[in-house]
């Protein structure tokens, strides 16, 4: 799955982050481990497409394992205010951590799949 494809379904409706017409060559790991799923057929667009963006609800973000998502993340060392040590009390998630969490939340990923997937 190209990373345009990623953006549109990932980034654009769930990441806070996200600017249209901002290049950016990288994705979160959130993005990337949805992208393996996706190519793999172990999830379908479809599963995400049924997926409403909402509010981040603290039961819905601890579904996710977040070691697994955000391990290996290119922005957790020096942009993720939300793993930081001391978080600031309006610190989001990404979008793909998002995404994950209420997929999650949903029965649709499994955190040891994502465990096992994060992991190589």
């Amino acid at each position: 799955m190209a990373k345009r494809d990623i953006k549109d379904i990932v980034c654009k409706p769930f990441c806070s982050f996200y600017r249209e017409g901002v290049k950016e060559e990288l994705i979160c790991n959130g993005a990337r481990l949805l992208e393996i799923l996706l190519g793999k057929g172990l999830l379908s667009p479809e599963a995400i497409s049924a997926v409403k963006p909402e509010p981040c609800l603290e039961s819905v973000i601890n579904t996710v394992a977040g070691d697994a998502v955000c391990r290996g993340c290119p922005f957790l060392r020096d942009d993720c205010d939300f793993r930081s040590v001391s978080p600031p009390p309006d610190a989001e998630p990404c979008g793909g951590y998002i995404l994950l969490a209420l997929l999650a939340a949903n029965g649709v990923v499994s955190r040891k799949k994502l465990e096992e997937i994060a992991d190589g």
